[in-house]
This record gives structure tokens, sequence and C-alpha cells, in this order.
């Protein structure tokens, strides 16, 4: 019996938990398929709908699926409308799309969910995607201005990454690169690994490993 035949045997509780554990384990198209089966189940809460339909997006997005992510998302936001995550990545990927206008209201909105988070970094984390849109308009002082409100919340490292990123797209090398070269510090003591971002952002750490 496979793990996926196991947690099917058990129900959607257990299959999204299995899913979870995959994930966890960066097993990614098998976290994909185990979250899929939770939601098919048809015996999974609203709430642990929501994040089932939530956490595929996520993978999805990851894996460069980025219609179908905006789709989980949206089905996650209808579930709970107060889910300040699955605005923000909505938004990101409506960004990636160049859905732009659209975009920046799930952004806004996100934002505005912030007191309603229990992660710390949720208000940095939500600032930075807003950041990234206004580099996809090519606003960089824009852009800029997010990056300086998100590291005014916190030390967020994932913000140098997207602060190099404008620096770069807007042809300042060497902020680009002293910006990088923090992040880099910053993700090495957090041992963070490359492979949690996203294609696009992957492509441009390359980039900017190529200053």
């Amino acid at each position: 019996m496979t793990l996926t035949d196991a947690a099917w045997a058990q129900g959607g509780v257990e299959l999204l938990k299995s899913a979870q554990e995959a994930e966890a384990a960066r097993n990614r198209s098998e976290a994909l398929r185990l979250y899929s089966s939770a939601i098919e189940s048809g015996n999974l809460a609203p709430a642990q709908l929501a994040s089932a339909y939530y956490r595929r997006g996520a993978l999805r997005g990851a894996l460069g699926d980025s219609n179908l992510g905006i789709e989980d998302f949206s089905r996650s936001i209808e579930l709970n409308s107060q889910f300040g995550n699955a605005w923000s990545l909505r938004g990101y990927l409506r960004g990636v799309v160049g859905q732009y206008e659209l975009a920046e209201k799930d952004h806004l909105t996100a934002i505005k969910l912030a007191d309603r988070a229990t992660w710390s970094e949720y208000p940095a984390w939500t600032l930075q995607h807003m950041a990234d849109l206004w580099r996809r308009r090519g606003n960089y002082a824009k852009a800029l201005e997010y990056c300086e409100q998100a590291l005014q919340r916190s030390n967020y490292s994932p913000v140098l990454l997207r602060r190099a990123w404008i620096h770069m797209d807007a042809g300042n090398t060497p902020k680009a690169k002293a910006d990088f070269a923090a992040f880099r510090r910053a993700a090495e003591q957090q041992k963070l690994s490359f492979d949690v971002f996203w294609p696009d952002e992957r492509e441009a750490i390359n980039r900017l490993g190529r200053l």
C-alpha cells in the first residue's frame, strides 16, 4: 500500500496531515497529490478546506503553475475572507501573470489584514510582495518605498533579496550587489534554503549571482 492509499483509507484529515508532512520533506509532487485528495475527500471542515486550497495554491505557485495557483487561492478566500496569506499570494501570482490592478487590490487587502496575523513576519512579508508588484510595473521608487516599510517592521531577510532585485532591474548594480550579499549572509545564518523560493525568485537569485 502506498502513502496515498493509506491516507485515503483514513479520510480527509489524515490526507491533509500526510500532505503537510510531504511538503515539509520537500516532496512537492506528493504533497500536491495529497492536498488534492484531501480537497476531494469531502470531509474537511471549512477552515481545513481553506487551508488545503491555500497550501495547494502555494505549491502550484512554487511549481510555476500561476493560473492554477490563483484559482486555489480564490477558493481559499471564498471559504475564509480573512485569510491574509491567501490574499497576498494571489496578488503575487496575479502580478506574475500581468493582472496588475487585481494584484494591487489583493495586496492592499492582505496589508489591511495584518492586525489579524499571528506570524510576526507577516507585515514585512506582505509589504515586500507589494514592492514586487511595483517593480513589475517599473515604478522602482515606489517599490523601494514598500521595501523600506517592510524593513521597518522587521529584519525579514527576503526583503533584502526583493530590494536587490529592484536595484538590479533599475540598473543600480552596486546597490543590487550590496543587498544581495547582505541577503546571502542572512540566509546562511538562518539556514534558509533557496529552493523555498518560487521560479521567478530563483531566476532573480541566479541573475544577481552573475552581477
